[in-house]
């Protein structure tokens, strides 16, 4: 025989490989539901149209502003450590360009700004559908004066008349009232006034939308970015996202200028800081220079001094080397203690002017300068962060850290400025013995005039430097400035339509794909031949479709149906299965009831005797026997379970002829036995169908489902072929497993499977000529839905 189907079905049933992918198989699902992706696609690209339509526009304005960071200026930084400058070297405050970046994009910076603007009030004119955000064309302005901190979203539809009268009405509030335009309303979270921008009285309906300030200042800071434009340089871009183009400039350049007048501000208040030290270090100093020079007067007058006598020029002169030393001494000491006063205060974060001490101590004016650009660096840190802030904190640290070190610094200094001042004290201590044989009154003289010149220097010094600071203060320019003002794109960034298009039309592919897949995910029943086929490699060797007129008998003479061409088919394929030169047996069997074993039994075996054929039915379906009913005679009476039972050995008694056909003949199950295990173990089974061999040309033994009782495996040793039945929608898949473990096991010789009330498309077959007539209406009798 031709070895184009498998003869014995006993090879292993190797199980096709779950992860190789079907293309093939997938292009098919989609041609056959090809009319739920023109749907899908359709509609979602209706969607996509109308959200691009009613989407709001976003335009992107964008700004560049220049910091001047001394870190990254060598001229700016050996300015700065020049230690002779005056109070000037004050403003040349290091600044990070990465600490504007913070403090620009810090929330009171963005505040300030929604309360200037107030942009947390937005106006919308209706088109059709659709609301537009108005700015510059706004008829109108709107004056809030608020009752409560925190608000609520609330939309008002403002309706001018003719008049010059509006109403304004919200559903929420239950807010309906009529007024005219420069006339407070008074609602619950404030009142409300509107006046007209122009001469011209606002025409049109409008919508009102109010929010709270914290909410304005959420949304503008969510599509606010500022950034350093590159690693090297300290530009920082601006950009803001805004459905108004005009006003996304506007909203730019405001927070912009509220942030050059911030860091303007920043360096006045250091220069006030300094000039109020000053100014209480003048007052102090001019208070003892009243006191020493008013005690001067008086000496001179007491004791009638005009003019120093010539005698003592020459020592006077020796001697006035020593004292310019110690006045010098004695005034960066003096200014020493001044600072280490307010050094001792850890609270106080004024800075300390460098240039008021030791000119020549190099290190212990870096000291100073480096104390006091922490401050200013806490200080300009302050304005993004909070005081818990680990950023503040470690500020603090640091601050705290350089105090103490310019302590020791002052100590050792002072220590020093002691120790010069003891030298300096006992050299002119040596003058002054030699200046016994001088009057005591000279003497008086020349300490009194000492202790003027000190401090009329110190005061004159004091002086000298609040001019510097004052005019330093006036000249003061911010660190930042504008390279590019705001600029808004001329087209919107959004949205972008043919992205959404593209999306829709991704969607209206992705749906019908997931809900395919998904509907495969949750069916767990066979629903066509390429479902058996990726779960067991067992041959199919017939499909029959599905039986629309519902009548149990189709494979008759003279019928040309496509199910009847179906079951000649199968008829054929017998050839290459079978022996046809001997008489053979045919097993049929399922996994459950319903699947149609009886069904393609009678027509299986009706195609057979439509050849000439000697066919008898065995219903061998000892607990629900169903065959007997299909062909119109009653189970109970004479049959198997009777013959089994019984010492009766005339076969002849048992067939039963069938009237649709005179070659076919049934024995029915008889009545139901208790045991029909034991009755088809009974060896009378094999001698019946031993014996009907002589008489019959084909035995189709209609048989208990495999899958529920053993019944089938008992008989199949007494069969040549044994068919599995497998009914589309009906079968579950994990039933096809077994099929695969009778296969594995060897306890099924000859295994092939039936795929019944399968779905059939009626254009290929008719285009050949079948499908053309309608079945044939039976009698009554027949008239039974295939089991």
């Amino acid at each position: 025989m031709p070895s184009a189907i498998d003869q014995s079905g006993n090879k292993p049933s190797q199980r096709n490989d779950d992860d190789v992918i079907d293309f093939k198989q997938i292009i098919s699902v989609v041609i056959k539901h090809w009319y739920l992706f023109v749907l899908s696609i359709a509609i979602c690209s209706v969607l996509a149209f109308v959200y691009a339509y009613y989407a709001s526009a976003e335009w992107s304005a964008s700004a560049k502003i220049l910091v001047d960071d001394s870190k990254n200026n060598p001229s700016s930084a050996a300015s700065a450590s020049g230690l002779g400058s005056d109070f000037g070297s004050l403003f040349n405050v290091k600044s990070s360009a990465d600490n504007e970046v913070q403090i620009l994009k810090s929330r009171s910076l963005m505040e300030n700004t929604v309360k200037q603007l107030q942009l947390n009030v937005r106006v919308f004119s209706k088109e059709g559908l659709k609301e537009t955000e108005i700015y510059q064309e706004c008829p109108f302005s709107i004056k809030l004066n608020y009752k409560a901190d925190t608000l609520f979203v609330q939309k008002y539809n403002i309706k001018f008349d003719a008049n010059g009268q509006y109403t304004i009405t919200n559903s929420k509030e239950n807010v309906n009232e009529t007024a005219r335009v420069g006339q407070t309303i008074k609602l619950k979270n404030y009142d409300f006034v509107l006046n007209p921008i122009t001469n011209r009285l606002p025409t049109g309906s409008y919508t009102i939308k109010i929010v709270s300030v914290d909410d304005a200042v959420a949304q503008l800071s969510n599509s606010f970015i500022a950034a350093l434009s590159d690693k090297q340089a300290t530009t920082i871009d601006l950009s803001l996202s805004y459905p108004q183009p005009k006003k996304s400039e506007v909203i730019l350049e405001e927070i912009m200028k509220l942030y050059l007048q911030s860091n303007l501000q920043n360096k006045v208040q250091i220069a006030d800081s300094t000039i109020e030290f000053i100014n209480s270090r003048i007052n102090l100093v001019g208070k003892e220079l009243n006191e020493i020079e008013g005690d001067f007067e008086s000496y001179k007058t007491r004791n009638g001094i005009a003019d120093i006598s010539t005698q003592s020029k020459v020592l006077v002169s020796s001697a006035n080397d020593y004292y310019d030393k110690l006045n010098q001494t004695e005034t960066q000491l003096k200014v020493i203690q001044d600072l280490e006063k307010v050094l001792h205060n850890p609270q106080n974060k004024s800075v300390i002017p460098s240039s008021m001490v030791a000119p020549n101590d190099v290190a212990f004016g870096q000291s100073i300068n480096t104390y006091n650009e922490m401050l200013i660096q806490r200080d300009k840190a302050s304005l993004a962060y909070t005081n818990n802030n680990p950023i503040i904190q470690n500020y603090d640290q640091q601050i705290e850290t350089a105090r103490q070190t310019l302590l020791r610094s002052i100590t050792s200094f002072k220590s020093n400025l002691q120790t010069s001042e003891s030298e300096l004290k006992r050299q002119n201590g040596n003058v002054n013995n030699k200046l016994l044989q001088v009057p005591a009154k000279e003497r008086g003289y020349l300490d009194i005039q000492r202790k003027q010149a000190l401090k009329q220097d110190l005061y004159q010094f004091l002086l000298q430097k609040r001019e510097e600071t004052a005019i330093s203060k006036t000249s003061t320019i911010s660190s930042s400035r504008i390279i590019d003002h705001a600029k808004s794109d001329f087209y919107p960034f959004k949205p972008k339509k043919s992205i959404i298009f593209l999306v829709g039309i991704f969607l209206g592919l992705v749906l019908p794909t997931a809900y395919l897949f998904i509907k495969e995910l949750l069916n767990i029943k066979i629903n066509s031949k390429q479902d058996v086929v990726k779960a067991t490699n067992a041959t199919i060797v017939g499909e029959i479709g599905h039986n629309e007129a519902q009548e149990t008998l189709v494979a008759i003479n003279h019928s040309r149906t496509i199910i009847s061409e179906q079951f000649r088919s199968l008829r054929t394929k017998l050839n290459y299965l079978l022996n046809t030169s001997k008489p053979n047996v045919i097993l049929f069997t399922s996994s459950m009831g319903g699947e149609g074993k009886s069904f393609l039994s009678v027509n299986l075996g009706s195609a057979l005797a439509l050849t000439g054929k000697k066919v008898v039915f065995i219903e061998l379906d000892l607990r629900k026997p169903k065959l007997s009913e299909i062909m119109g005679h009653d189970h109970n009476t004479f049959g198997y379970s009777n013959y089994a039972v019984s010492e009766f050995t005339d076969i002849n008694k048992l067939i039963k002829p069938i009237w649709f056909d005179e070659n076919c003949s049934l024995i029915s199950s008889g009545p139901i036995p208790p045991n029909p295990t034991e009755l088809l173990t009974n060896p009378k089974l094999e001698r019946l169908i031993n014996e009907l061999k002589t008489k019959f040309d084909y035995i189709i033994i209609d048989c208990a489902p495999v899958g529920l009782v053993t019944d089938a495996l008992i008989i199949e040793k007494l069969a040549d072929l044994t068919f599995y039945v497998v009914r589309e929608k009906h079968t579950y898949k994990e039933q096809i497993n077994i099929i695969n473990s009778l296969r594995d096991t060897n306890e099924i010789r000859n295994l092939y499977i039936i795929l019944n009330d399968i779905k059939i498309n009626r254009n290929s077959y008719s285009s050949y000529g079948y499908g053309l007539e309608k079945p044939q209406k039976w009698t009554s009798k027949l008239k039974v839905k295939r089991n």
